[in-house]
């Protein structure tokens, strides 16, 4: 072995992106760094990859990213399963970046072609000496620059790799951290929903699958540089920082930050959709998450346009609630025209010393279009939408959404009848389901669609769908997934089932029912597939001696 050479060097890095582990290409590499149990000790991490039909004689600046202030680099050399060089180890502290995020950087080569398919090619001793974090995560390959980053070498050609399984520690969710409280050491990662000026707002779907929400700010320096440039809307965050609960908002202060990491760059979550009156009762379970709430107007308005440092009031039918427009370093609607009819709001949820307050970042624009009738009604095994309006302006059209177990999911877009979208007289609009319906209850909406692309929700309506068979059992939905997975099932009146997931040795792994629910009714339940390795699995529903079955493939 001592003809062989691993070089590594510890240098800083302020980002770095992370990709879920799902082969996209059979003949690239595969890594996976392992989950690490929550010690207070020296763990081994165990670093492996899945060759496919390659063979390599090395590895080139495997460069990976940790947060030292949960880990630090005791020991590094080659793997036992597959040997791609060890012997020399150097160890440099290095200078830490301000963000607290360190880099380490592995180099390897061996003396001949290595064929295997899969194992274990590099061993990393950590101390961990934090309960939760980012302990270890590889930067995806990168051969653009002069020097390539995490790639395997294949008789001087450089192999990228295709897919990373990222370990970690603890469950980094928001709703665990939140129940710690003021003063407690948050760890989390999430979605971000909005970002401007100082201020970062973020969420997973951590509370017993719904929307967990933190904000982050006002911060300054490297932290406020990124907001707007690497952190926008749909960016997925690494953070650490102490919480604190100033004026009744639970957050990280900017002074209390401790560290964070862009993830990866993706979508934002959909918003999810409130009452006022819920939010006014129940404030607590939504603040900093994204809702839209529609059908509200201001209330006893005394100028026309918005003024900064000002908390106004909107209100529906039912009830009331504070609209606080903050200065420039939290919103961008000031100096705009307050909405003068119905409007929809889609934002976070604050809270201030005087209770929970809406808080607006981009203008919210009056209703565009007046509808005067909405409706569903069954035709065959179709599902038949009718909408009329009464004027229309500025209208481009609308997007029709069904609501499904992961949320609400667009079915097409019908553009305006009117010239220029703008009308005075009525106008008739209609739109066909022709896709094939679980039993239960479906509920259907419109997005109106401005011109200047600002959007609106109208009302749901609702059609009742009986079983067409003895069984019924929905798609898997998200699929893939890494956290959690819904569907739903049904079954004819005084059937026995037993619902359940298995592995593809046919092995049970998850009981998701078992009894005798209502006929003709469907009942939704849940996969847990964060407890899952990845890899495809089959849903199963049995009952009165008949099987369907669901395929759900599990990323990590």
């Amino acid at each position: 072995m001592s003809d062989r050479r691993l070089l590594v060097l510890l240098a800083p890095i302020f980002t770095f992106v992370a990709l879920a582990w799902m082969p996209v290409q059979a003949q690239t590499p595969s890594v996976t760094i392992p989950k690490l149990p929550s010690a207070t000790n020296t763990v081994t991490v165990s670093v492996e990859v899945e060759l496919g039909a390659q063979e390599v004689d090395g590895f080139s600046n495997m460069k990976f990213i940790f947060d030292n202030g949960v880990i630090s680099i005791e020991d590094v050399r080659s793997g036992e399963e597959i040997n791609l060089g060890s012997s020399q180890f150097k160890y440099n502290s290095g200078d830490i970046s301000n963000d607290g995020i360190d880099t380490l950087r592995v180099t390897g080569s061996a003396d001949s072609l290595v064929s295997e398919k899969s194992g274990e090619f590099l061993q990393i001793d950590i101390s961990v000496t934090g309960d939760e974090g980012t302990p270890l995560r590889l930067i995806p390959s990168d051969t653009e620059g002069q020097i390539p980053t995490s790639v395997f070498n294949s008789g001087g050609q450089n192999l990228e790799v295709a897919d990373i399984s990222q370990g970690r520690i603890g469950s980094l969710n928001i709703e665990n951290e939140r129940t710690q409280g003021s003063s407690s050491t948050a760890t989390v990662t999430g979605t971000v929903i909005r970002a401007f000026g100082e201020y970062v707002r973020f969420q997973d779907d951590s509370d017993n699958g719904s929307p967990s929400g933190l904000t982050v700010g006002p911060v300054s320096s490297d932290f406020k540089e990124d907001i707007g440039g690497n952190i926008t809307k749909g960016t997925r965050l690494y953070v650490r920082g102490t919480l604190s609960k100033p004026g009744g908002l639970l957050r990280i202060d900017g002074q209390d930050l401790g560290s964070y990491t862009v993830l990866e760059q993706g979508a934002p979550p959909m918003a999810q959709d409130v009452s006022l009156s819920e939010l006014v009762s129940n404030g607590g379970t939504y603040e900093s998450e994204l809702v839209r709430v529609t059908g509200l107007s201001f209330r006893d308005l005394e100028e026309s346009s918005f003024i900064k440092n000002k908390t106004y009031t909107v209100e529906d039918a039912a009830t009331s609630l504070a609209y606080r427009v903050a200065d420039n370093n939290q919103t961008d609607v000031i100096g705009e025209s307050i909405p003068t009819g119905t409007f929809t709001y889609e934002g976070v949820l604050g809270e201030s010393s005087r209770g929970f307050q809406l808080v607006p970042i981009r203008p919210a624009t009056a209703l565009p279009v007046t509808l005067t009738g909405f409706t569903a009604v069954r035709n065959g095994s179709s599902t038949v939408l009718t909408w009329r309006t009464a004027s229309e302006t500025n209208n481009a059209g609308f997007r029709v959404q069904h609501e499904r177990a992961a949320g609400w999911q667009e079915l097409g877009f019908v553009p305006s009848t009117a010239d220029d979208g703008t009308t005075g007289e009525a106008q008739s609009y209609r739109f066909v389901v022709d896709r094939r319906l679980g039993p239960g209850t479906h509920r259907f909406r419109l997005e109106q669609v401005d011109l200047d692309r600002s959007t609106a929700l109208s009302d749901t309506v609702q059609v009742e769908v009986g079983m067409e068979g003895t069984l019924h059992l929905s798609a898997p939905a998200p699929n893939p997934s890494s956290e959690r997975a819904t569907l739903s099932f049904a079954v004819q009146e005084g059937r026995r089932a037993d619902v359940a997931v298995y592995d593809v040795l046919g092995q049970r792994v998850q009981t998701l029912y078992e009894g005798t629910p209502p006929g003709e009714e469907a009942r939704r339940v849940t996969v847990e597939t964060g407890t899952l390795s990845s890899g495809v699995y089959v849903v199963r529903l049995r009952a009165g001696g008949r099987t369907q079955t669901r395929r759900l493939t599990v990323v990590q």
